[in-house]
């Protein structure tokens, strides 16, 4: 393919990896997530990206987009787990989990994006976002008394400052 034939095949997916990975970025920075716009953004774009070099390169790298496309949810398992923090010694408290599974989330929409379906990716972002929100809402309302987001990571507090001035 030429420079202006990849532009051609790229440009619409571009723009529907950049709107999922922007609509899960709302959904990740409205509930202070450690990973919001700029990540998944990257991410579902990287994925499209990856999906898509098999088909640009030529019809023999075809059969490959398999092979990549498991190279890629291999790769951001590993991206999504460094998301996951342990709070402390406590075994029994993980922030991360979430951000983790939206991370590998935006991954698979961007191979959906990157196969050629946008319009059904977009679908799937939506609901899904609809749906976690839906989900969210349900156990802050009737789960409060025991509900703690472990998504979200403690506030870091700043050192202070030990020095006092002369004066």
């Amino acid at each position: 393919m030429t420079d202006l034939e990849v532009l051609n095949f790229i440009s619409l997916k571009m723009f529907y990896a950049v709107m999922c990975g922007f609509i899960v970025g709302v959904e990740r920075k409205l509930n202070h997530a450690p990973a919001g716009f700029k990540t998944q953004i990257l991410v579902c774009v990287g994925a499209m990206l990856f999906t898509c070099i098999p088909t640009i390169v030529g019809p023999s790298m075809i059969p490959e987009t398999a092979r990549v496309i498991a190279q890629i949810i291999t790769g951001v398992g590993f991206l999504g787990a460094g998301a996951i923090m342990n709070r402390g010694g406590d075994k029994r408290s993980v922030a991360g989990l979430t951000t983790a599974a939206w991370i590998w989330f935006t991954a698979a929409i961007g191979i959906l994006i990157g196969t050629g379906h946008g319009l059904v990716a977009i679908f799937v972002t939506v609901t899904l976002v609809a749906v976690i929100s839906f989900a969210r809402y349900v156990e802050h309302r009737f789960f409060s008394d025991t509900y703690q987001s472990h998504d979200e990571l403690p506030p870091v507090e700043k050192p202070k400052d030990h020095i006092r001035k002369a004066g």
